[in-house]
């Protein structure tokens, strides 16, 4: 999977596990180590974020600001992998405008991916939630 700026933490531990190999000395790594690991380099400056979504956790790889608008896309989009502005306006009563802006906004920064073949409207994937998307 190509990892677009956000990805779930679990993903990133199986493919922290995958990249060291298992050799005897190698120690399993834990949700927390990844987490602390991330505190630390965001001390560093911009680059690696969490993200809480609910219940689980996303790592932001791309520098930049999610607002709460933001946050919520995502929050919404945790069950499918996707939403659309008319779902926006009807499940959060959010104006068209206001469900445009940041689902632009999302698009712009390589964290939602636009798909106009969609039957009914245009739908905006989030590739960072596929891993947590039961089928």
């Amino acid at each position: 999977m190509l990892f677009l700026g956000l990805m779930s933490l679990e993903e990133l531990r199986d493919r922290l596990a995958v990249s060291r190999g298992r050799s005897q000395q190698a120690q399993d790594i834990s949700l927390d180590d990844i987490l602390r690991a991330v505190g630390k380099l965001k001390n560093l400056g911009n680059g690696f974020t969490v993200i809480q979504v609910g219940r689980s956790f996303l790592i932001q790889s791309i520098p930049g600001e999610l607002n709460m608008d933001h946050t919520t896309l995502l929050q919404q989009a945790q069950v499918t992998g996707y939403v659309t502005i008319s779902f926006l306006v009807e499940n959060v009563k959010w104006d068209e405008e206001r469900a445009h802006r940041a689902t632009d906004h999302m698009v712009k920064e390589g964290l939602a991916w636009v798909d106009d073949q969609a039957p009914e409207e245009r739908q905006f994937w989030f590739p960072g939630l596929w891993s947590g998307i039961s089928a």
